[in-house]
């Protein structure tokens, strides 16, 4: 997503993601919306 030179910073994208689900989630202790798939990522469930 942001190149090579991130490819160890893997706590970027975690601590964005938690803050788009602190916005955006009725519980974001539970997720509906921005979703965890383990071992590939994150998706967007409408």
């Amino acid at each position: 997503m942001w190149g090579p030179r991130y490819g160890t910073e893997t706590n970027y994208l975690r601590v964005y993601v938690a803050q788009l689900r602190r916005k955006l989630e009725p519980d974001h202790a539970r997720p509906r919306y921005l979703v965890t798939e383990p071992g590939l990522g994150y998706r967007l469930d409408a």
